[in-house]
């Protein structure tokens, strides 16, 4: 195996919302948000994936109510081709080679293929997976804040490494105000960014070099790469309904801005993004 982190990113369905949602600049017009994955290749952890988008479970998990509103809100288009464990068998990988799934967050559209991958140990932070656990037993509650605790394998606890323990390392200067990630793997090659607001614990991840250049996977820091660019936030609508505290997001989001306009070579990648997820294949 190469000595190099490699880093595909690939979308594993899509919802479509108002394009004005993300960027209050946008269109009063419905444009379709990704479910981006990260599909990462370490050479000595073997195959990780960051977020698994949407699958078939979810289909599952809101046939009943009132989880059928998260599918009536959220109106996902999955073609079979897409969910991930089929995509990457596309790729010649067994979904048991995948021996890591980095949580960013646990809303519905980035864990719903959890079960998919059996094999896997999963890594979040802690205070996201004590919010979904709490959340059990309360279904309107979970559901009105676009999570579904029926997503969670069985045995999902005993596989969960918690990565707030794991060794701060400082980022580089450029990457300020962002001042340090969690090494997730003990070798400084995937360092997770906490990005606080949207949820109770969002995990961003920072790739010091994939295929000879940075990556930031930003999950839903930003919605849009261009609206955040510019300063622009999302609908007032969309961040009531889709943040957690919103005065942490704002901050996250113009961290975010500042590394989007000071390093353009960096690849940051929010997870429903058209525009930097093609900008990224693009330049590979």
């Amino acid at each position: 195996m190469s000595r190099t982190v490699t880093l595909q990113v690939l979308r594993a369905g899509w919802c479509r919302h108002l394009e004005c949602m993300a960027d209050r600049g946008g269109r009063w017009a419905s444009t379709p948000f990704p479910a981006l994955c990260g599909l990462i290749r370490h050479p000595d952890a073997g195959w990780i994936l960051y977020d698994t988008g949407y699958s078939e479970h979810l289909f599952h998990a809101t046939q009943a109510f009132p989880e059928r509103l998260y599918r009536t809100a959220v109106p996902v288009q999955l073609p079979a081709q897409e969910p991930m464990h089929r995509q990457i068998k596309a790729l010649g990988i067994s979904p048991g080679d995948i021996r890591t799934v980095i949580i960013s967050h646990f809303h519905g559209d980035h864990i719903a293929g959890l079960k998919d991958f059996p094999e896997a140990d999963f890594i979040a932070l802690g205070a996201d997976h004590q919010h979904i656990e709490r959340l059990r037993g309360h279904r309107w509650r979970a559901t009105l804040g676009g999570h579904l605790p029926a997503l969670l394998p069985a045995d999902f606890s005993a596989r969960l490494r918690v990565a707030d323990p794991c060794k701060h390392i400082p980022l580089p200067a450029w990457m300020a105000p962002f001042e340090y990630g969690l090494d997730l793997l003990g070798d400084g090659s995937l360092l997770g960014v906490p990005l606080p607001g949207h949820s109770e614990g969002q995990l961003g991840l920072f790739i010091p070099d994939a295929q000879g250049r940075p990556a930031f996977l930003v999950a839903d820091a930003c919605w849009s790469a261009p609206a955040c660019r510019a300063g622009r936030l999302p609908a007032s609508l969309a961040m009531w309904f889709s943040t957690h505290h919103a005065g942490q997001y704002r901050q996250t989001y113009q961290h975010v801005g500042a590394v989007l306009r000071r390093e353009p070579a960096v690849a940051v990648l929010p997870s429903h993004c058209t525009h930097a997820w093609e900008a990224f294949v693009d330049e590979q």
